[in-house]
């Protein structure tokens, strides 16, 4: 993958490249051969080519007369300072004095000016007599960075000399000294400050900054590492700090200092330095911790906290409402959208005049700024991540079990029951599962809401960043997407509202019952629903020895057992089907008066006069023990002892002619007789 990186980014150099200095077409990089190369080979080539660019660069910029900043040129390669032992040599053991100080500057203040030209000389004459030593000290500054190296050290040492007791006059002589590559007459200046101020953070970074322009980076590690303890935040000392641990190949503590430095200041150089290591660092998140730069908030300013969500629906079927009641905050979001979106279109002649415009001085920042805060924000701005998105599913999954475990009360099929009937059991249905349609609305709009507050915060920062970013730049395509971006924020305000938020509907027996709950129990309650279920009393189960007999009001059959009958009846009153058995009982048990009485019988079965079945039943007689006297009931007679005597009886009972007895008096056979007729 690199190797086909590489060779796109050559092309691509070739493509923007001047004209007039472009090489000829049979000395474009061969791309055939390219893609044969060994590693070795194809690294081989492409130091060959950034050296070409660079050679390329230099000479544009020579012929133009503009400072190249080499640390910026793609073959920039970051390597130690040679130790210079013979400038070293020249270094005082113990710190000079005052007046020993001032004598050497006199000395070297006519050496510099033997060799100035008396046009320079005429200049810091004028400004030397006319200006304090404080202004003078100014002015040397200001020369320096306006390229006039010679006249910011000759000013500046005229002020040093004129009040010699000022320690930032010194002091800005030493820092021209090293910026001007003679650090070997800062040290000694500094050496005579530090024995009176030892903690003072400027004179220790100048001496760290010395030290390092020998080439002796033990010592200037030392004096640096003094600087931070007095100024952590010291942006030169972090720098060479961060170089050192560079040199000594500790990429992660040196970008540990580079960051510290970029906190309070901004250099390409140093981003140079860190991006060729492959290290990426977040600029807009480093100026977050950066004390003393005032944080404005634009989003309230411009007045987009007006549009905080509303509150969102707590229960189901309120679609209808919550449009109604804010459709002009729906609106007021279509309507930002649109006057955002079109914000900033620039006309022909805007874009003509933005492309003649030098870029601004804090350009290059803005840039950096910018893509790290696109880089830090673009993951954050989503209402709905794939976490968002399992965590609602997990809502829907759990709403769709509970109602279909909420099963609704079937209503009873009654002959004239009526509409109301139904909808009275509609709306149970409905006061069943409304509740849970109600609790997930509340729990995903909970949800929502919390969500949005946290993203909404992102938007803000957001925006209040790009903002203050695009005040140090503020280009016409900047000001776009600023715009731009404001549009996307009301689309988010816009999706949330449309796609996030639960307006789920009634449960759908809930429709079209306008009855209460109260109203559906007062007709469910009087429905007429009648019982037409078997009477109990007419459930029969004999045990006859032989088998049993087993009848209800569809059905009734002899279960006949194999050893005593083979034959068997059964007959269905639905189906008119019938089977013949005969058999003697020796017990029978009534299912509403178990045990009440034993009965000594036979069964019988009978037909009418089309031969067709008629009655199917018992007849025989009853017997009870009565005191301590048996005594029995034969063919229709009783001959009793004890207390009961004088008693006739006898029975059939069948199931389409019910219960007939002839028994009269007193005791257990009429108790039987009662047993059987309270049936």
């Amino acid at each position: 993958m690199k190797k086909y990186l590489f060779v796109f980014a050559s092309l691509l150099c070739y493509s923007v490249a001047d004209a007039q200095q472009r090489p000829a077409a049979n000395s474009l990089p061969d791309i055939d051969k390219m893609m044969k190369m060994t590693p070795a080979e194809l690294e081989t080539y492409k130091q060959k080519m950034l050296q070409q660019a660079s050679a390329q660069i230099k000479d544009v910029a020579s012929k133009n007369n503009i400072k190249v900043n080499e640390m910026l040129l793609p073959d920039y390669e970051l390597k130690p300072p040679v130790k210079d032992i013979k400038r070293l040599s020249l270094l005082p053991v113990q710190p000079p004095t005052l007046i020993q100080l001032s004598d050497g500057l006199k000395q070297s203040m006519q050496q510099l000016q033997s060799v100035t030209p008396k046009a320079i000389l005429e200049e810091v004459k004028t400004i030397t007599t006319q200006q304090t030593p404080s202004q003078q000290q100014s002015t040397s500054i200001a020369e320096f960075y306006s390229d006039k190296p010679v006249q910011a050290l000759l000013v500046s040492m005229n002020a040093a000399i004129q009040n010699p007791s000022v320690v930032e006059g010194w002091n800005n002589l030493a820092a021209l000294y090293n910026m001007s590559g003679l650090q070997h007459k800062a040290i000694p200046i500094l050496m005579h400050h530090l024995s009176k101020e030892p903690n003072n953070s400027m004179l220790l970074n100048n001496m760290g900054q010395a030290y390092m322009g020998l080439g002796d980076l033990e010592n200037a590690e030392k004096f640096l590492t003094a600087c931070l303890i007095q100024d952590p935040l010291h942006p030169e000392a972090n720098r060479s700090m961060g170089m050192i641990r560079f040199f000594q190949k500790q990429f992660a503590e040196g970008q540990k200092y580079f960051e510290k430095e970029l906190e309070v200041a901004h250099r390409r150089s140093t981003l140079a330095n860190l991006k060729r290591k492959g290290i990426k660092i977040n600029l807009a998140a480093i100026r977050k911790r950066r004390t003393g730069i005032p944080h404005h908030d634009y989003f309230s300013d411009i007045g987009f906290s007006k549009f905080a969500l509303p509150d969102l629906p707590a229960t189901a079927g309120q679609a209808t409402q919550w449009y109604n009641i804010n459709a002009p905050y729906v609106k007021s979001l279509q309507a930002e959208f649109i006057f955002w979106f079109s914000a900033g279109d620039a006309t022909e002649a805007q874009i003509k005049e933005e492309g003649r415009r030098a870029p601004g001085l804090y350009a290059d920042l803005e840039d950096e700024l910018m893509s790290d805060l696109g880089d830090e924000f673009a993951p954050l701005l989503g209402l709905i991540t794939k976490q968002e998105r399992s965590n609602l599913d997990g809502m829907l999954e759990d709403y769709n079990k509970k109602l279909s475990e909420a099963i609704c009360p079937t209503p009873p099929s009654v002959p004239g029951a009526g509409a109301d009937l139904a909808l009275a059991y509609q709306k149970k249905c409905c006061d069943l599962r409304k509740p849970i349609a109600d609790a997930y609305v509340q729990n995903v709009n909970d949800f929502i809401k919390n969500r949005f507050n946290i993203v909404n915060t992102r938007w803000k920062e957001y925006i209040n960043a790009m903002i203050s970013y695009v005040q140090l730049n503020p280009t016409l395509g900047n000001k776009k997407i600023v715009y731009s971006t404001v549009a996307q924020y009301f689309t988010f305000l816009i999706t949330t509202v449309q796609t996030a938020v639960s307006f789920e509907p009634d449960p759908m027996e809930c429709f079209a019952v306008k009855m209460t709950s109260e109203e559906a129990d007062g007709i469910i309650e009087a429905s007429h629903n009648i019982d037409f279920s078997c009477p109990a009393w007419l459930n029969l189960e004999l045990d006859v020895q032989v088998g049993k007999i087993k009848a209800d009001c569809s059905k009734y059959a002899i279960e006949a057992s194999p050893a005593f009958v083979r034959l068997g009846y059964e007959h269905d009153f639905k189906t008119g089907t019938s089977t013949l058995a005969a058999g003697v009982g020796a017990k029978a048990k009534f299912f509403a008066a178990a045990g009440s009485a034993e009965l000594k019988q036979m069964v019988y079965v009978s037909f009418d006069n089309n031969n067709e079945f008629s009655d199917f039943g018992l007849k025989g007689t009853a017997s009870a023990k009565i005191g301590d006297t048996p005594g029995s009931i034969a063919d229709g007679l009783i001959k009793v002892g004890g207390t009961v005597a004088g008693v006739e009886g006898g029975y059939t009972w069948g199931i389409n002619s019910g219960f007939n007895s002839a028994v009269k008096g007193k005791g257990i056979i009429a108790d039987f007789v009662k047993i059987d007729k309270s049936l």
